[in-house]
């Protein structure tokens, strides 16, 4: 009985510490040059253990769940809106808890050029139990 009780522990540890991503979608900007990913992290089974985070990086380049412009907790959708290539708006749950707000995003951080800046908004939404209830969360048309 010991013998089995100590595989089946080093299985039990080795789920533990990891976290999971999830791209949700991924929305381009008016030009297709940059991209806004709205993506989650998920460290356990709880709705605690999971946040939704943004991040805007330059076309083509890999995503890096480091860099993050938008993140929050207890919701579970963003609708993201593209005004122009430097002006985003992201629409999140209205009892989302909030971990991680960046008014904007500049090249140097998100490897697009140093010199070009994204102003970022953010606004509050009614939303179903965290979701949203749209077919379409990417509006990149100015």
């Amino acid at each position: 009985m010991r013998r089995a009780a100590i595989p089946l522990l080093v299985l039990l540890l080795a789920g533990c510490g990891s976290s999971k991503t999830d791209i949700m979608f991924e929305c381009p900007s008016p030009s297709g040059a940059k991209i806004a990913t709205l993506y989650r992290i998920t460290s356990g089974d709880a709705p605690g253990d999971q946040e939704m985070r943004v991040n805007i990086r330059k076309a083509g380049s890999e995503l890096d769940t480091d860099m993050v412009s938008f993140a929050f907790r207890h919701g579970y959708d963003a609708i993201i809106h593209w005004n122009s290539e430097q002006q985003i708006i992201v629409e999140y749950p209205a009892d989302a808890e909030l971990t991680h707000q960046e008014p904007a995003v500049f090249g140097t951080s998100q490897s697009f050029s140093a010199t070009d800046s994204i102003s970022m908004s953010y606004q509050e939404t009614p939303s179903t139990h965290g979701y949203f209830m749209v077919e379409k969360r990417c509006f990149n048309q100015p």
